[in-house]
């Protein structure tokens, strides 16, 4: 007895689509906790806490414009990781570019505690190529049903 061609939402394939789903999570995992960082940083400058600086002479005159700054950063960095998810190119740029900001980050500070550092390091080079390598096409649709 043959079925009848109905249409349907699925598709059956033999393997799943998944490759590079888990980087994908990673990456948008770690884009959205530099935004939180970030964001914590910018609220703490702007507030005039003395937790994270301490010593520091600033170049501009006064910490309140880079608070700003960062702030603006902050919130563009917590809007990628739902677009790194859904496969968008906005959050692939801004991971990358991210990412890409903090591994010059953590060479301007590599003195201070090399170990942390490179480890650092390691990590914004595990997102840089998850973004290249799966991001932008597709992100996460393939867990979902077609």
């Amino acid at each position: 007895m043959a079925y009848p061609d109905v249409a349907t939402n699925f598709r059956y394939r033999s393997q799943p689509d998944i490759m590079g789903v888990g980087l994908l999570l990673f990456a948008g995992s770690m884009v959205g906790l530099l935004g939180l960082l970030n964001l914590f940083y910018a609220i703490s400058v702007l507030a005039g806490s003395h937790i994270f600086i301490t010593h520091a002479a600033w170049l501009i005159g006064h910490s309140t414009p880079a608070g700003w700054i960062i702030l603006i950063v902050a919130l563009i960095q917590l809007s990628a990781p739902i677009s790194i998810w859904l496969g968008g190119r906005y959050g692939q740029v801004v991971g990358i570019v991210s990412a890409a900001s903090n591994i010059a980050a953590q060479v301007a500070f590599f003195s201070d505690v090399p170990a942390v550092a490179v480890i650092i390091i390691l990590i914004d080079i595990g997102v840089i190529h998850a973004l290249l390598a799966y991001g932008g096409g597709g992100g996460l649709r393939p867990l979902v049903y077609r």
